[in-house]
């Protein structure tokens, strides 16, 4: 290509760079919002992994055999989207001129399945390591399924700074050392500025020693505008025995007139520092008009590295056995549901079960038939019942080993599981559902990216006693009912257990299972297909209806007891269980009326907050608990709630007459 030429310090044209820096800065110009000082600072390492490494087919986005890249660092997504533009992606200009508009495909931070060649939604710190670290945990596992003829991806990350403050990183680079996660490479964006100023005002921490001591290898690379040692550290990272920290010293607003300052990190340029910029960059001063040249040199030397490896790819592909082809279309599209025609589960003789055991025994009996199902908990395995009893734990010595030992990293164990959710497989994650906070999130950017992922959360309520408030959930239910797209299901027995999984597996939705710590009674009544429905009649009433009782849980069994109570005093009682809400709500008109009619007092028994049941009844009907719990034997502190069937009987009487 004429007048597009690498010197010698260089492995990639600085054309193309600067094209990208230029598209990046007039998005954030004509949106009138972003981030310059990333897309100016970072602009040549982003390029040259893009130009000269990443394996990957910008006319095929979704290849499941490509190498990954997130940037963790989601407040650069004008840099990204620019890179991508450049590197041949299904991304138009008007594309970038839309730019942080309504409905378009290059929103303000990086969102997975919006944009092509977006491989997680990004934007708070630190949540794209750990999705990373999950990738490279799926990596391992899926080589080591397929064979490396068919699996065998790097995954990248660009960070900065504020990534590495923030805890989440700390717990995700923590185990992925331990795990010798050798595909993952993260490159470091080290500018020395934070918005709120100099990063020596809040950070000062050895980068090398910090990473070394975590069993990770590390490369600086001084100066951030020599893509010739940026091109060498990423080609002895991918030969690693490690994951690998490149940490590269750049400049923050790179040549703007802020360079080097807070100032430039997060608003528009002024119209004199644009032209400057680009004076300084030797290209047009007219927005939006990269080098159509530089557009096809870089699209060039993708195609050039990667195209042949990708049709010899395909060509494997269409080679494998059935068996195998369906297996790996299984995880291609992972979205699709799944029948869970094979479980088994073997009920206890004297029917009395915590659904914390039923799901232990569910997990189990789904993982012997399917092979994707992966996980692991946050140190309380024998507590919660998340691991699966057929294989041993997952380690770079054993990668087909299916329970991860998270260790006590609640918010990584999350944000990991997102990351091998993107990847195809099935997680499940686990820890008590107090304890669901540190991760609450990693539970949002789930629902977020529409992910199949499942929460196991066991020591539901203030059922657990003796442990006191602090392990007592109260306010977790109603939190996690209130997240978008995320389906919540506390089911009463070993029934709705099953019936829970099944749900899950058929919608493939980002999902929380609530478990009791507490063995209950095995309902006569409960049903596996009914509560797929979300919520479903589980004793009728007998002639005429006086009022219908909603529980969930561990509470359903005193519901059923309340309502006998009240049959012999002369009502006639519904007891509905309502495993999940949002389940129930997306049913038709007609069902939901149906099992809850308008013109009937309803009431409510469940041992966590009111604030989830609003919708179906006001707060005199309610029997459940908006303070903290008490340390003490689970009857004393449920009487202290006046969760019993004297009290709530005796109450129920009072306001149906």
């Amino acid at each position: 290509m004429i007048g597009f030429k690498r010197d010698n310090n260089s492995t990639i044209d600085k054309k193309i760079i600067d094209n990208i820096r230029s598209l990046a800065i007039d998005m954030i110009d004509n949106a009138n919002s972003g981030h310059p000082g990333i897309a100016l600072g970072a602009a040549p390492i982003v390029a040259t992994l893009y130009d000269s490494h990443m394996m990957i087919n910008p006319k095929d986005p979704k290849w499941i055999n490509r190498d990954r890249f997130v940037l963790s660092a989601g407040h650069g997504s004008s840099l990204l989207y620019s890179t991508l533009f450049m590197a041949g992606f299904d991304i138009s200009l008007d594309d970038l001129k839309d730019f942080r508009k309504i409905d378009s495909i290059t929103p303000g931070h990086p969102e997975y399945g919006v944009t092509p060649g977006v491989d997680a939604s990004t934007g708070p710190l630190g949540q794209g390591i750990g999705n990373a670290v999950g990738m490279a945990i799926a990596e391992k596992y899926l080589e080591k399924y397929f064979g490396e003829e068919i699996i065998n991806y790097n995954i990248y990350v660009l960070c900065g700074e504020g990534d590495l403050m923030e805890g989440i990183s700390y717990e995700a680079c923590s185990l992925a050392g331990k795990l010798g996660l050798n595909k993952l490479i993260v490159l470091m964006d080290s500018n020395g500025v934070t918005l709120d100023g100099s990063l020596e005002n809040s950070f000062d921490e050895n980068i090398k020693l910090r990473f070394e001591s975590q069993n990770w290898n590390y490369i600086l690379v001084e100066d951030g505008e020599d893509t010739r040692s940026i091109d060498s550290a990423i080609e002895k990272a991918k030969n690693g025995d490690r994951p690998t920290l490149i940490e590269v010293k750049t400049t923050i607003g790179k040549y703007s007139q802020l360079a080097g300052t807070s100032k430039v990190h997060g608003s528009p340029l002024s119209e004199e520092d644009i032209k400057d910029v680009k004076n300084k960059l030797d290209v047009r001063d007219i927005p939006f008009s990269p080098s159509a040249e530089a557009r096809e040199l870089m699209i060039a030397d993708i195609e050039e590295r990667s195209l042949a490896y990708y049709e010899e790819w395909t060509k494997k592909y269409n080679s494998l056995n059935k068996n195998s082809k369906n297996d790996l279309n299984m995880i291609i599209n992972n979205k699709e549901p799944i029948k869970l025609r094979d479980v088994v589960y073997d009920l206890p003789e004297d029917m009395v079960e915590s659904t914390r055991v039923a799901s232990g025994k569910v997990i189990n009996s789904i993982s012997d038939v399917y092979p994707f199902l992966i996980g692991g908990s946050a140190d309380v395995s024998n507590s919660t019942y998340a691991k699966i009893k057929s294989t041993g734990n997952f380690s770079n010595k054993f990668p087909l080993g299916r329970n991860i030992n998270f260790g006590i990293r609640e918010h990584a164990m999350a944000s990991i599981g997102n990351g091998i959710a993107l990847s195809g497989l099935t997680p499940f994650v686990s820890t008590f559902l107090p304890f669901i906070d540190y991760a609450k999130a990693s539970v949002r950017m789930s629902a977020l990216m529409d992910l199949p992922i499942i929460y196991v959360l066991s020591h539901d309520s203030i059922t657990v006693g003796e442990d006191g408030p602090t392990h007592e959930a109260v306010e977790q239910l109603i939190s996690l009912r209130s997240i978008p797209n995320l389906d919540v299901y506390r089911p009463a027995d070993s029934n709705e257990v099953i019936g829970a999984y099944n749900s899950i597996f058929e919608t493939r939705k980002p999902s929380a299972v609530i478990l009791s710590r507490n063995k209950v009674p095995i309902s006569e009544f409960t049903n596996i297909n009914d509560s797929k429905l979300g919520a479903y009649i589980l004793e009728e009433e007998r002639k005429n209806l006086d009022a219908c009782i909603i529980s969930t849980g561990e509470e359903v069994s005193l519901a059923l007891e309340v309502s006998e109570e009240l049959k012999t005093r002369g009502y006639d009682i519904r007891v509905v269980s309502m495993p999940s809400i949002e389940v129930f709500e997306r049913q038709s008109i007609e069902y939901k009326e149906k099992i809850l009619p308008k013109d009937k007092k309803i009431f409510v028994i469940e041992a966590g907050s009111s604030y989830s049941w609003d919708r179906y009844t006001s707060r005199e009907n309610m029997f459940t608990v908006d303070s903290f719990g008490y340390s003490g034997k689970k009857d004393d502190v449920l009487n202290k709630f006046n969760l019993n069937v004297e009290y709530i009987s005796k109450k129920i009487e009072e306001l149906i007459n």
